[in-house]
């Protein structure tokens, strides 16, 4: 997990570790929160599996990057992904995206709204109450669900001297694995969102270069990005791109691509049956009529 995999050569600590992302039809959520507000939410039945130890002086604010490795993981497994990295103002929100999803589900959730009521109002205000309630009833429900994985992370950012107020950041599909063009038919498209609000969230309104639309997949609608194309330049200097991915993160060189490689395969056969020509013809007498044939000089 990017910046925490090392962890692993350098902490004496034990830990288990188990298979989260890729477990067939089950669904998984993953929610991060900070440590205090995890002691106030989490039920008793959930145990500890393990815990890295980080420097005091790089404080942690945020697992954000988590989501974001998690997220380019699970597009290749589940049908349905749900990220939020801001604040989550209803947790009932999580309820619905798993209660409207069909097949298997992914959602990561960090919890930055609790952190920043009990620093904003106190950990007695009805504020955070109220929220820590309706968190800890959410969690009770999902621990029972059989056909539900939950991952928790929590981090402990008490050596920090304030809370930094964190923006969503746009998910890059920076993934070793090619994500399949929305082009194609809808059959071979990896993820396809339950809803326009969640294509949007997920894929950053499809980076700004294409639009969520409406489609069909396995007998059941859905919304995938339909990727557009960008001018760039003025005059006789404009270049067009065009745009395919997940999200329309990368440049479409399919056209391009075709174009040459056709064109390279067209001269390589014309090259090959020339040369075929001119072996099998060989040492054959040209026709006579060839032979006889002369030119007559003109003479003034």
């Amino acid at each position: 997990m990017e910046v925490f995999e090392t962890l692993r050569d350098i902490s004496g600590t034990s830990y288990q570790e188990e298979t989260f992302v890729g477990q067939g039809e089950t669904s998984a959520l993953m929610l991060i929160l900070n440590q205090v507000d995890a002691q106030a939410v989490l039920p008793s039945s959930l145990e500890l599996a393990f815990t890295l130890p980080m420097p005091q002086a790089d404080p942690i604010l945020s697992l954000s990057s988590v989501i974001s490795t998690y997220m380019h993981r699970a597009r290749h497994t589940y049908s349905s992904l749900y990220s939020h990295l801001g604040q989550l103002e209803d947790i009932d929100v999580l309820s619905s995206f798993f209660d409207s999803t069909e097949d298997s589900a992914f959602a990561a959730v960090e919890l930055t709204k609790l952190q920043e009521l009990r620093e904003t109002h106190g950990s007695s205000s009805d504020e955070y109450t109220h929220l820590v309630n309706d968190v800890r009833s959410f969690l009770e429900r999902v621990v029972d669900a059989a056909e539900l994985n939950l991952a928790i992370l929590t981090f402990d950012s008490s050596s920090s001297s304030s809370f930094e107020r964190r923006q969503a950041q746009p998910l890059q599909s920076q993934s070793p694995f090619p994500n399949p063009p929305a082009q194609q038919p809808i059959g071979s498209v990896s993820t396809c969102f339950t809803t326009l609000d969640i294509c949007n969230n997920s894929t950053t309104s499809c980076s700004g270069r294409g639009q969520c639309v409406e489609a069909s997949k396995a007998g059941r609608t859905c919304f995938i990005c339909t990727c557009g194309v960008t001018k760039t330049g003025k005059g006789s200097k404009v270049k067009t791109e065009r745009w395919a991915g997940q999200s329309c993160e990368r440049k479409d060189v399919s056209g391009p691509f075709v174009l040459l490689t056709g064109t390279v395969i067209a001269m390589i056969l014309l090259v090959v049956g020339s040369v075929t020509l001119l072996y099998s013809v060989g040492d054959q007498a040209l026709p006579s009529i060839l032979l006889a044939t002369s030119v007559s000089v003109k003479k003034d």
